[in-house]
């Protein structure tokens, strides 16, 4: 049985609107981040895209047969040409591409459509029935974090591009965002986080003190609370992993992907 405290989640969107307006995104949309002219010179000759926030869906605080479940799908970052996006914008781009249907869908955000479906104990496919939660869709069941604030991209994409570009951070990038990132994660107290890149698990050691060998699933720990960590390829990521994002009939996505997600819902029920 899933029920959700949207009250509770609220109360965390305003920490988190809280600390944005203080640290990165004024209120008047302007970019205030202390280290944004270090990371700009990091990246001097590629086109940067500073201030692009998160979302936090309105039923982010799930309860699933009596347990908390709070699930942060976890990406690197926008790869996108937009600029000074607040956590209300991004929320909206999240509900423009869940009204766009599966096959509307990026790779990588059909990637994270399969993470929920799964984690919700709902069998793989394209149908809007098993996208659905409670009076919405299941993006409105999770926090969609990125771990930068900012895109450095290869090549120039325009605002409305579908999908993303590759992003090329600095290391700078990676270590001023640390600080963000960890009093994200303090905020939003998630008991999973599904890490959607092997690299972007090694960025998070600039953040959070993580177990050194990196197996697809880990328990870290998050302002003393434990947090299970379960860290795949990027969906829209080519090579053995072979986009597994674009379909639900993948092979990493059937062979590794949900198997991985289906040992952590098992071992979640057993310890309740």
């Amino acid at each position: 049985m899933i029920s959700s405290h949207p009250e509770r989640t609220r109360e965390r969107v305003r920490l988190l609107e809280d600390y944005v307006r203080a640290n990165l995104l004024a209120e008047d949309g302007s970019f205030i981040c202390g280290s944004y002219a270090l990371c700009r010179a990091s990246r001097a000759g590629l086109p940067f895209h500073k201030g692009q926030m998160n979302h936090v869906g309105r039923h982010y605080d799930l309860e699933v047969n009596g347990s908390a479940m709070r699930i942060v799908v976890l990406g690197q970052e926008y790869g996108q040409a937009r600029e000074c996006v607040n956590l209300a914008g991004r929320s909206e781009m999240l509900d423009l591409s869940a009204k766009a249907g599966f096959r509307g869908r990026n790779p990588h955000m059909k990637g994270v459509t399969s993470t929920m479906r799964l984690l919700l104990g709902r069998e793989l496919g394209e149908d809007e029935e098993g996208e659905r939660l409670f009076d919405g869709h299941v993006f409105d069941g999770c926090a969609q974090v990125n771990y930068l604030h900012c895109t450095a991209l290869e090549k120039p994409r325009s605002r409305d591009a579908h999908g993303g570009g590759r992003g090329n951070s600095s290391l700078a990038m990676q270590r001023n965002c640390a600080p963000h990132f960890l009093r994200t994660m303090e905020i939003l107290e998630p008991t999973v986080i599904v890490v959607h890149g092997l690299g972007l698990r090694n960025w998070m050691a600039n953040a959070l003190p993580l177990p050194p060998k990196g197996e697809i699933a880990e328990v870290a720990e998050i302002a003393g609370r434990p947090v299970d960590l379960l860290t795949f390829t990027h969906p829209s990521a080519g090579g053995h992993s072979g986009w597994w994002g674009t379909t639900p009939r993948t092979r990493y996505l059937n062979e590794t992907v949900a198997p991985a997600i289906r040992d952590y819902l098992r071992r979640r029920q057993a310890y309740g």
